[in-house]
């Protein structure tokens, strides 16, 4: 049932993939677009909740991405300060079959710690060998 009903999505999938664009085009319903000269500025189109818009507050995407990686690292170093925690108590109070479980999350939050600083360290030593400021 399951294998019918995914060859089932996949076809129809196929098939309106290939004939909307023919049919949309056919009736009039999709523009011709030259492509090439087409200029979007984001900056201008985005705002921020307080009103203003994008471009004023970054001055690059590079400052915007560079905020998100900041905000990322911080929430994986919450989630692995609470695995890490977690598998503790689990350690302390759990059974034999909870140890292992437990034991096995402790590796795992320590690996992603691991990665997360080696990630960061490896940043600072391209910015030091570069000379690139990346704000990181």
């Amino acid at each position: 049932m399951k294998r019918s009903l995914f060859f089932f999505s996949l076809l129809f999938t196929l098939v309106l993939v290939l004939i909307s664009p023919k049919f949309a085009l056919a009736q009039g319903v999709v523009p011709q677009v030259d492509i090439e000269n087409v200029e979007v500025s984001l900056g201008d189109k985005l705002t921020l909740r307080d009103g203003s818009q994008v471009q004023e507050v970054f001055n690059s995407a590079d400052d915007m991405v560079n905020l998100l990686i900041k905000v990322v690292f911080v929430g994986a170093g919450m989630v692995l300060f609470f695995m890490i925690v977690g598998a503790g108590f689990a350690m302390i109070t759990g059974g034999s079959d909870d140890k292992g479980k437990a034991k096995t999350t402790m590796t795992t939050a320590l690996i992603g710690f691991l990665i997360m600083f080696s990630a960061y360290w490896i940043m600072q030593i391209i910015q030091l060998i570069t000379g690139i400021d990346m704000n990181f």
